[in-house]
């Protein structure tokens, strides 16, 4: 770890919940423009792509630190003032995009993996007690609480214009909840756990699981659309685009789906491994970014899964990945987050954060922001 960040990761061991600065000169002469990053992976579609945001600076100074109370695999959220975020120590906290100060924070009762969703007024979180629900995000008071048997490790989606909130859990079924009372509009069984984030386009929704499946349901009423064989269960989320999604199955393919057919298109094998793709990919016109337990970050082409190029990280790559411009911001087991060039697989930059980083990084007003397994939150800028 770099001397500056393990002063300050002691500090916050010795004072949870502190915030801390470090600022560059620069900085303090800026004016950021945050931008909203309210879904897992930014947006319905789950594709990873920073879009209307700041530029990042290929070398980015720590700016502040937050420690909570568990791992923060967690991925953080925000609305343009407030970085929300949950915590294995079944805390969601609230910080202060540009200090890192704590707003409130809110105890679920079970620990946190799934990463919060925003939607107006209001911040989703599921955690792994099974318990679900609505959080004012100016105070952290409940509006709603929805409670199930099974684990909820994935984060919720939203469909805005019917005022949906949907999420999968360890119950083997997809949730589709009013997001305004928390009542029950439709639910789809399928047929194991689900572990990732629904992917939502106009009028599909398409999730693996472990059944090995690609499940389609219309977003209306969770009526059966179809079902894509994958041969192996999926423990991350699909990106849609179009008639297509992308997804990476335990079995170490990454794989093509054409929705319309409801068929593999195409397949890419990481190697004779076969090392599970557990990221989330992220998708940008022609590229295609998924990482691997192969310590691969791999890039292909979205219309034939040919590869384009690949970079070593230093451990193994569970993160998912997020596109800012042409970079693409990862993180790896081993701590380091990456700044890789989009267009050649590059390495741009990289910087030791210590702990393992299994979230998505959050993008917004050119800083970086990803918590750790250590349990820190760290904003780079």
């Amino acid at each position: 770890m770099k001397p500056t960040l393990l002063i300050l990761s002691l500090l916050c061991i010795l004072f949870p919940g502190c915030g801390s600065k470090e600022r560059g000169d620069d900085y303090a002469a800026s004016t950021p423009n945050f931008t909203a990053w309210p879904h897992f992976r930014g947006n319905a579609s789950l594709d990873g792509v920073a879009r209307g945001a700041d530029p990042i600076r290929d070398s980015l100074k720590v700016i502040w630190t937050f420690k909570s109370g568990g791992a923060c695999i967690s991925s953080p959220v925000t609305d343009g003032a407030t970085v929300y975020i949950g915590s294995y120590d079944s805390t969601l906290y609230a910080l202060d995009i540009k200090t890192g100060g704590l707003a409130w924070k809110f105890k679920t009762g079970g620990e946190i993996e799934a990463s919060p969703t925003i939607l107006e007024d209001a911040v989703f979180i599921g955690d792994l007690g099974g318990n679900f629900f609505s959080i004012d995000k100016t105070d952290g008071s409940v509006n709603w609480s929805f409670k199930l048997r099974g684990k909820i490790a994935g984060a919720a989606n939203i469909v805005p214009d019917k005022n949906f909130v949907l999420f999968g859990c360890y119950d083997d079924t997809l949730y589709c909840l009013n997001a305004a009372d928390g009542s029950l509009a439709w639910k789809y069984g399928s047929g194991s756990y689900i572990n990732g984030t629904p992917a939502i386009s106009d009028t599909l929704v398409a999730f693996g699981g472990c059944d090995a499946g690609v499940h389609v349901v219309n977003v209306r009423d969770g009526a059966a659309v179809g079902k894509i064989d994958t041969e192996s269960y999926i423990a991350g989320s699909a990106v849609f685009s179009g008639n297509f999604a992308f997804v990476g199955s335990y079995g170490g393919r990454l794989m093509g789906i054409d929705i319309a057919e409801m068929r593999v298109a195409w397949t890419y094998a990481n190697d004779a491994r076969r090392a599970p793709f557990i990221a989330s990919p992220a998708l940008i016109d022609t590229f295609l970014i998924a990482p691997s337990r192969d310590n691969f970050v791999h890039c292909v082409s979205p219309a034939t899964g040919r590869l384009i190029w690949k970079y070593a990280a230093k451990g193994q790559v569970d993160a998912s990945p997020v596109v800012a411009g042409n970079r693409v911001v990862v993180g790896c087991g081993a701590g380091v987050l990456y700044l890789i060039d989009l267009v050649t697989g590059a390495l741009v930059n990289s910087f030791d954060l210590g702990g393992g980083l299994g979230g998505t990084p959050l993008v917004s007003g050119g800083m970086v922001i990803v918590g750790d397994e250590l349990g820190l939150v760290t904003a780079l800028r």
